[in-house]
């Protein structure tokens, strides 16, 4: 091999290392960009997943929400049914009351109206036992603290026994249905010993 021939191939070989050099660098290139946008798209992935998540999450208790909703308004539904029904018999529950309390004391001596009375009380008795039977409950008022929720108060008196704003006669009964006021309880409020007129003044 001469002299020219040897540079020739120098040169065909510099610029053959070079081609592989710049090959290997473009090859490089390329697959750093496709590496990049492959994270960029599994990035991409991670976060529309993630948000696909929460998005079935959000619905899930939309729809557990939504159920319980709707069995709470069965169970009130039936709960609650019968209310106009009840409201029309507690009149009864009212009689009954009212004829209780307007049998003298002295004559509950008299074997026939002391029969009487224990009839009545036998039918109250059963008669306030469907009642429960079907939700609805009479509540006690007397001794209780009065609560404007459940107590309609038609009079305050003083009363030597009972502390002040405490139910110290009850005239009508309450009832509720389930955990709903039917009706409230018409009753008397106290208002506490009455104070001595002298000791007012001091």
């Amino acid at each position: 091999m001469n002299k020219d021939e040897s540079k020739k191939f120098s040169k065909e070989k510099r610029d053959l290392k070079e081609e592989i050099v710049k090959s290997s660098n473009k090859d490089t290139n390329q697959t750093k960009t496709q590496v990049s946008n492959s994270e960029k798209k599994i990035t991409d992935l991670l976060t529309k997943n993630k948000e696909l998540e929460e998005k079935i999450l959000r619905l899930l208790a939309e729809s557990e929400n939504l159920r319980k909703r709707h069995e709470r308004e069965i169970q009130d539904s039936q709960s609650y049914a019968i209310k106009n029904f009840a409201s029309s018999l507690l009149s009864i529950a009212d009689n009954f009351q009212r004829a209780m309390q307007s049998v003298p004391e002295k004559e509950t001596q008299n074997t026939l109206v002391n029969n009487l009375i224990i009839g009545i009380k036998a039918v109250e008795k059963e008669f306030f036992e469907v009642f429960e039977k079907n939700g609805i409950k009479k509540f006690s008022s007397i001794n209780q603290k009065f609560d404007p929720e459940i107590h309609q108060a038609v009079s305050k008196i003083n009363h030597e026994k009972i502390q002040k704003g405490f139910v110290c006669d009850e005239l009508q009964l309450g009832f509720k249905i389930s955990d709903r006021l039917l009706r409230p309880a018409m009753v008397v409020v106290s208002e506490g010993p009455k104070q001595d007129e002298k000791k007012m003044k001091k």
